[in-house]
């Protein structure tokens, strides 16, 4: 083959290996755009899962305190239901007679 065949060949051979460069560049900055995405929703995620644990620990705190509350007042729990009792039987005899 003649030299200027081998060149040609060359230079054929130098944009297909640009091409090739260049598709590999694209691939990784798509690459680091996918890592940077991926760390940040991370963080994202660890943030919600914080204030869902905070969430959940108000809930229970709260709820212990009812409970205690609950306990705490029984009889005033039992006096209150009694006053309803006798104000819906009085209302019920007031309003058949």
């Amino acid at each position: 083959m003649s030299n200027s065949r081998y060149s040609q060949l060359e230079n054929d051979n130098d944009q297909k290996l640009n091409t090739l460069a260049n598709k590999l560049a694209t691939f990784r900055n798509i690459n680091e755009d996918i890592n940077s995405q991926a760390v940040n929703d991370n963080a994202l995620l660890g943030q919600i899962s914080n204030s869902f644990d905070s969430l959940a620990n108000n809930i229970r705190n709260t709820s212990h305190r009812l409970t205690r509350t609950l306990n705490a007042g029984n009889n005033i729990w039992k006096m209150v239901g009694l006053a309803l009792l006798i104000f819906f039987i009085v209302y019920n005899l007031f309003k058949l007679f």
